[in-house]
């Protein structure tokens, strides 16, 4: 044989044909004995078609013979003899209508045994079809059958049930969607039992009496045995053996059954009148269920007819054209016709009714029909709603009830059937009636900062910043609680800065600004890096007071974008001067008079790629008795310089700069600096000491270096801000002058602290202005880490000459007091990107983070860590049990996921791990327990979702399979059954949490327990201008769903109202972070939220603030129709329309002038204060609230302009300003 069919199939093609040319019958050699199932007696009709549901079959409608599965087709017939030939004898079953040659034709005729008829012509269940290439019947086909919900019989009053989705969207009407299945209740009736049974028996003796034997008439719509109801019926069947009924068996003797179907006949008239049954003669049943019941029969109809090469639809639409006279509709009799030939009853009256329930009247465009039935009822759904792209760019818009298509989701969002856009559009429309207030930063610049940036200023407080917040801790003092901010342990904040601070500097001296006197070590100096907005600045500001108590701000100096940054600065030993290093790449130096604002100087300090210079020192014995020249020194990749001042005309010249040699000692990296005093008193000369990578000292004379002492470990290799791997070695350094604990004065004892990275700081006495190998003032001090695994390295240095303690800030982000044999932490931090966050569901002041490979519990009353413990892999995930596991009650469980897919879950106690598996290869994205804590879902990047059985010891139940890509975050339903999900490609599904398999339908009225996926119609609006769906890193609702906060690329905390809708929605925006803020949560009672960044390894803490309701007043302005213009030309919504006579509208412009505008109208009767207007800055009116608006940043705005509400920020702490 040629072409592309094999012999084998040919064989079995042939053998299939022979098998339907040969009806009932089993020719020798054509197929294997056995009982066989399928569309025409086994034959080639409905071979691959799916079985019938059988769904909306009324046992009780007359002509429905035996109420079976050949009902399920409307063809008429009892099922078993429809679907499967069998033996002679017995009667009942009913006639076969509606046989249509060429694979149309159903099996007809043919009785069967009452037990028979009890066994396979049941209501309700679905015959089990397989291919009829497959041999006799196997196991398969002796499965249990599962009954389907039966319908109530016609003429019984019922309640009509219909899903929320079978509504047209926005309520316009009640219609029910085609397609969509209705559930039925019949009140008073309780089960149908036995007693349905029988009058389903009773109808099919009655539709045996009423049908032609032979092969025509039976059943619903028995249109005969023909092409289409030709009365002769198909062919005389060949090759038909004793005891197998042939396709068309003739007369059948019906003697002993003839008093059978009169006492069925009469039982059918009795229940008729009594009204029970519609049958006989009456009424149609014309009900929104006997419709829906209909197109379920031509629904199962056409699925019985169906091929491989013809689905239902085409097949519909092949009928309808057989009749169609170019119109491309069917009126009430050609629809009644065709649905006979379908073997469906369909009078004129239920044709009608059925147009009537598509909407339309005489005609019924049959494509539109064919689309409708056959439609899955959720895509229906969707192609059926008002389509709209993108969130609302109003209230008025927001009027919508419909489908959302949005670039930033790949899937269809939906408005939820209670939306109300009265309510819901106007709250999104208005600021958050709540505010966040920064109360505690766990953290420290330990990572990229290269100079100095920790301090103690002239109060005793811990000065240093964490991204781009400036921190003054004060330490606890004695007799306070842990966590009572009363007693100390509290921060407060300088938040001028709109970027990540670098570099840090204090004042030594006493200064006078503005007619005002500073202390010495009162002022502070911070650098920031160039932002998107405008250049680098430097903020110098008064460090006893924070940005929510006061305005401690002083002078800014501003810089052009080229210069990028700082990365060090200093004040001069008198305070008048203020030296900063660029990070160009030049690495430009320049010195201000900072109260001036006035640039003195500037010259280049290393070229390269930034950093180069790490810090910069200033000699703080200039000035002093011996006429010491005032100097600094700048040092950094393999550098370190000395810069000088040149005599000017007047006295005040350029500063220059000159390398110092480090002879024939290795020139490395320098990363710490110090001046030693004069080496004798009034002497002029200062020894300069270096911290260099490899841990040694190298101590300079003049500009050249005279000796080296090796003082600490060079540890670990690191990689530098500038991206080179490189020894950390010395970073620490610090002159200190000791004084006497008892009088406070000073003793003329100097002490020069160094720290390394082997975690020991060493005291050396340098009382003399010199620096000797072994003579140190004290011991050495160690510092003890709370991780095994790893040590501290020293960052920063500082001494209090009063309590004699030495402040200390690690690489491991903390900041500590160190003293002899003491070591108390102030502030803890992270030693590594924190990549998440999770709340206690039942402690608000508990929260777990997950960093590199450390997973920490932390106090948020007391303001500390409470333990941490390392979990052996790099952390990505973490989430708290919903419900105590433990026999305790107390203890929850903790699970954290890693980047290379593995889990574990440890004991809220101890973190002691319980389990521990690994079920993905690319990593955890996201953890979450269900509500009811029975399964816990882990996000995978492998683009899957992993449940597990927690009561099973976290055994894999299920997998959700289909996205595309990185699944990015996951939501449980408040019920457990449900979880939705959104990936990297901006894709939201919604799954079948017990089965792993996808749902189709959406999901918009489902509730959720919590809302932490960046898609999703109450989120719509969080995405800035220009958005490409990736800038918001992470979304939380609160617990009470009144308000949502995000976490972003650029450093930002927002605060919006819920849902959010409109298109740049009024928010709270709150900067601290640096760039890609990771997470952030809300406490269980709405009381705190916590916000972790990724790259500054910080976790700030915010308390949930309720403001007060803004009173409008009561002549809240409203936008009207009116004219813009005196002259009446130009018309549009305005809140002050002029008064413009139509009739003499062109004199409006006259000597006389133009008239006044009117004054707004008032808002209508009984609206809100807050649904009357939409734009927040309205609020203020005129008189007292236009000083309020313009306290608020408000400028003018004109009546007629349109007004928008832009993106605000808001200081943490200050109440009230936008």
């Amino acid at each position: 044989m040629s072409g592309t069919m094999g012999d084998s199939t040919r064989a079995r093609i042939a053998g299939a044909i022979r098998s339907a040319n040969a009806g009932g019958g089993v020719a020798a050699g054509d197929r294997a004995p056995g009982t066989y199932v399928g569309g025409y007696a086994g034959g080639m009709g409905g071979s691959w078609s799916k079985a019938a549901t059988n769904r909306g079959i009324d046992p009780m409608r007359g002509g429905d013979a035996g109420g079976g599965a050949g009902a399920a087709a409307g063809a008429g017939g009892g099922g078993a003899s429809r679907m499967r030939p069998l033996p002679a004898g017995g009667g009942g079953g009913g006639s076969g209508g509606a046989a249509a040659n060429g694979g149309f034709g159903l099996l007809g005729g043919g009785g069967h045994s009452q037990q028979q008829q009890q066994q396979q012509a049941v209501v309700g269940q679905r015959e089990r079809v397989r291919p009829g290439s497959h041999g006799a019947k196997n196991a398969w086909d002796e499965l249990p059958r599962k009954d389907l919900p039966r319908a109530p019989p016609h003429g019984v009053t019922t309640k009509q049930i219909k899903p929320v989705s079978a509504t047209m969207a926005g309520g316009k009407t009640t219609r029910p969607l085609m397609g969509i299945g209705m559930d039925l209740k019949a009140p008073g009736l309780g089960q149908m039992g036995s007693g349905v049974e029988a009058v389903g028996g009773a109808l099919a003796a009655a539709a045996a009496a009423r049908a032609k034997l032979g092969g025509g008439g039976g059943g619903r719509g028995g249109m005969g045995g023909g092409t289409f109801g030709d009365p002769a019926g198909p062919p005389p069947a060949r090759n038909s053996r004793a005891g197998v009924p042939s396709y068309n068996p003739g007369r059948v003797a019906f003697a002993e059954q003839e008093g059978r179907v009169a006492a069925a006949g009469q039982q059918m008239a009795e229940m008729s009148m009594s009204g029970i049954v519609g049958g006989g003669g009456g009424a149609p049943d014309l009900s929104d269920a006997s419709m829906a019941m209909l197109e379920d029969q031509i629904r199962d109809a056409l699925r019985n007819r169906r091929t491989v090469y013809e689905d239902s639809k085409s097949l519909l639409l092949k009928m309808f054209k057989s009749v169609d006279d170019g119109s491309g509709d069917v009126s009430w009799s050609e629809f009644s016709a065709l649905c006979g030939q379908l073997g469906v009853e369909c009078g004129v009256a239920e044709a009608q009714r059925l147009f009537e329930r598509f909407g339309y009247k005489d005609r019924l465009p049959y494509s539109r029909f064919a689309h409708v039935l056959l439609t899955q009822p959720s895509r229906q759904l969707a192609e059926e709603m008002p389509i709209r792209h993108g969130p609302f760019k109003d209230v008025m818009a927001a009027n919508f009830h419909g489908k959302i298509k949005d670039k930033r989701c790949r899937k269809p969002l939906y408005t939820p059937t209670s939306w109300d856009p009265q309510v819901d559009a106007a709250r999104s429309a208005e600021l958050p009636n709540k505010r966040l207030v920064l109360n505690f930063v766990y953290g420290y610049n330990g990572k990229d900062a290269t100079s100095q940036n920790l301090f103690y200023n002239s109060s005793g407080q811990a000065v240093y910043f964490t991204a781009g917040v400036a921190v003054v801790y004060t330490r606890r003092t004695g007799g306070g609680s842990s966590g009572s901010s009363s007693s100390g342990h509290s921060q407060h904040f300088f938040l001028g800065h709109t970027d990540d601070i670098k570099a840090l500097a204090l004042c030594p001296a006493e200064v006078d600004v503005g007619g005002r006197k500073y202390p010495p070590r009162s002022i502070a100096a911070t650098a920031q890096v160039s932002s998107h907005d405008e250049g680098p600045f430097i903020c110098v500001w008064d460090s006893r007071v924070g940005s929510q108590q006061g305005e401690p701000q002083l002078a800014r100096l501003s810089f052009m974008k080229e210069d990028r940054g700082f990365s060090a600065l200093g004040f001069s030993h008198d305070g008048v001067h203020l030296a900063a290093v660029a990070t160009d790449n030049a690495h430009t130096v320049y010195v201000y008079d900072w109260r001036r604002n006035r640039l003195e100087s500037s010259g280049k300090g290393q070229m390269g790629d930034p950093p180069q210079v790490y810090g910069l020192e200033w000699n703080p014995y200039a000035g002093r008795p011996g006429s010491v020249p005032p100097a600094f020194l700048t040092f950094g990749k393999k550098h370190i310089k000395m810069w000088t001042r040149g005599d000017g005309p007047t006295g005040q010249g350029q500063w220059s700069a000159k390398q110092l040699s480090t002879g024939r000692l290795d020139m490395q990296n320098v990363h710490s600096a110090a001046w030693l005093p004069p080496r004798q008193e009034g002497g002029a000369e200062c020894l300069v000491v270096a911290g260099m990578a490899d841990g040694q000292l190298y101590v300079f004379k003049g500009i050249t270096a005279i000796k080296s002492i090796q003082a600490h470990a060079k540890g670990p290799q690191s990689i530098q801000p500038d991206g080179h791997v490189a020894y950390t070695g010395l970073r620490g350094m610090r002159l200190a002058e000791m004084r006497d604990a008892a009088t406070g004065g000073a003793t003329g004892k100097r002490v020069l602290l160094t720290g390394g990275s082997d975690g020991t700081i060493l005291r050396w006495d340098v009382s003399d202005g010199s620096l000797v190998e072994g003579r140190f003032a004290a011991p050495p001090l160690s510092l003890r880490s709370s991780l095994p695994d790893r040590g501290h390295i020293v960052r920063a240095l500082d001494y209090d000459p009063v309590r004699g303690v030495v402040l200390v800030g690690t690489n491991q982000g903390g900041v500590m007091e160190v003293a002899d044999n003491t070591q108390t932490v102030l502030v803890y931090g992270h030693s590594d990107d924190v990549w998440a966050v999770a709340f206690h569901p039942l402690l608000p002041t508990r929260a777990a983070t997950v960093s590199d490979k450390v997973l920490t519990l932390w106090d948020l009353e007391a303001r500390a860590m409470e333990r941490c413990g390392v979990v052996g892999f790099a952390a990505r995930a973490v989430a708290f049990s919903s419900r105590p596991l433990e026999g305790d009650g107390r203890t929850h469980h903790v699970a954290v996921g890693g980047a290379k897919g593995d889990l574990m879950v440890f004991l809220e106690s101890t973190l002691q791990p319980v389990h521990k598996t690994k079920d993905s290869r690319e990593g955890i994205t996201d953890l979450k327990y269900s509500p009811d804590c029975r399964h816990l879902a882990a996000a995978t990047a492998d683009t899957w979702i992993d449940i597990y059985n927690v009561s099973k010891s976290y055994q894999r139940v299920s997998r959700c399979s289909g996205h595309s890509s990185t699944v990015r975050g996951i939501d449980w339903s408040t019920d457990g059954s449900v979880l939705q999900s959104d990936s990297a490609d901006l894709e939201l599904l919604v799954w079948n949490a017990r089965t792993g398999k996808q749902i189709p339908i959406p999901s918009r009225d489902t509730s959720f327990s919590t809302h932490t996926l960046r898609l999703g119609f109450p989120v719509l609006g969080i995405w800035p201008d220009g958005s490409d769906g990736t800038d918001v890193n992470s979304v939380c609702r609160s617990a009470r769903g009144d308000v949502v906060a995000t976490a972003d690329d650029s450093g930002l905390v927002k605060l919006f109202n819920c849902p959010v809708v409109l298109e740049d929605a009024p928010h709270r925006a709150y900067r601290g972070h640096s760039s890609h803020v990771m997470g952030v949560r809300f406490s269980c009672d709405d009381s705190l939220l916590v916000s972790v960044g990724g790259y500054d390894w910080a976790m700030f803490q915010f308390s949930v603030v309720e403001l007060q309701p803004m009173d409008h007043g009561p002549n809240l302005p409203t936008k009207v129709w009116g004219a813009l213009d005196p002259e009446g030309r130009s018309y549009g919504w305005t809140y002050t329309p002029y008064d413009v006579n139509p009739a003499s509208s062109g004199a409006g412009g006259g000597p006389g002038g133009a008239p006044p505008p009117l004054p707004a109208a008032p808002p209508p009767e009984g609206t809100p204060p807050s649904h009357a207007m939409a734009p927040a800055a309205l609020r203020y009116g005129s008189g007292d609230g236009a000083a309020e608006a313009a306290a608020h940043g408000f400028g003018a705005v004109a009546d007629d302009e349109e007004l928008q509400v832009d993106e605000e920020e808001i200081d943490p702490g200050d109440e009230g300003s936008i």
